[in-house]
C-alpha cells in the first residue's frame, strides 16, 4: 500500500474538493496529481469508512439486522464499499484512456477521491434530518432527492474540470458511476 498522505495533503485534496464545490476551475490546483498522489487520495476511502458505518446503520432495518446478524452485514457490505473504491477508478481510468481524456484520468480519480469526503459527509447530515425528523417526512425526502442532484451535478463538474474534456465525457463518467454504485448496492442487499 502507499505511503500515509501527510496531514497537510489530506487538508489540500479537501479544500480542492471544496473548491471545486464552489464551481472553481482553477481548483485542480490544490491536488497531487502524481502517480504517487493519485494512489494516496484512495486513503480518502479509509477517512469516508466510519461515516459509511453511520450511513449503514441509519439505512439497515432493525429486521435485517435481525435477521442476518450485524457481523455478516458489516462484513458484506464493507467488501462492497471496497469493491466500489476500486471497481470505478478502474473504471474510469479505462474510459478515460479509451477516449484519450484527461491524460489517461489520474488526475480525474484524484479529485474524485477526495470529493468524497464531502459528499460522504453530506448525505451523513441529509440522513440524519430524516432520522432524526428534523422536517417533515415529504420535505425530507424532497431534500434527499435534491442532494442527490447536486451530488450528481458536481461529480460531471469534476469530471468536466478534470479531464478537460466536453460534456459528454463528464456525463459517462458520471454515469458509469451510478450503474457500478446501483449495481454493487443491490449485489450487497441481496445478500442479507
Amino acid at each position: 500500500m502507499t505511503a500515509l498522505p501527510s496531514l497537510r495533503e489530506v487538508s489540500s485534496g479537501v479544500y480542492g474538493a471544496w473548491r471545486l464545490a464552489r464551481l472553481d476551475t482553477k481548483a485542480m490546483a490544490w491536488f497531487d496529481r502524481t502517480p504517487d498522489g493519485t494512489a494516496r487520495s484512495f486513503w480518502a476511502a479509509i477517512i469516508c469508512f466510519p461515516v459509511f458505518i453511520a450511513l449503514l446503520a441509519l439505512r439497515v432495518s432493525p429486521e435485517d439486522w435481525a435477521e442476518s446478524g450485524v457481523a455478516h452485514i458489516l462484513l458484506v457490505e464493507s467488501i462492497g464499499y471496497v469493491l466500489g473504491w476500486a471497481a470505478y477508478p478502474l473504471a474510469a481510468l479505462t474510459f478515460c484512456r479509451a477516449f484519450r481524456v484527461g491524460g489517461g484520468g489520474y488526475d480525474y480519480v484524484t479529485a474524485y477521491n477526495w470529493s468524497q469526503i464531502l459528499e460522504t459527509g453530506l448525505f451523513l447530515v441529509v440522513a440524519l434530518i430524516g432520522v432524526f425528523h428534523l422536517m417533515p417526512d415529504d420535505a425530507a425526502t424532497i431534500l434527499s432527492f435534491a442532494v442527490l442532484l447536486l451530488v450528481l451535478a458536481y461529480e460531471w463538474f469534476i469530471a468536466r474540470v478534470a479531464t478537460g474534456a466536453g460534456a459528454g465525457v463528464a456525463t459517462a463518467l458520471v454515469l458509469i458511476d451510478l450503474v457500478l454504485g446501483a449495481g454493487l448496492s443491490r449485489i450487497t442487499q441481496s445478500l442479507y
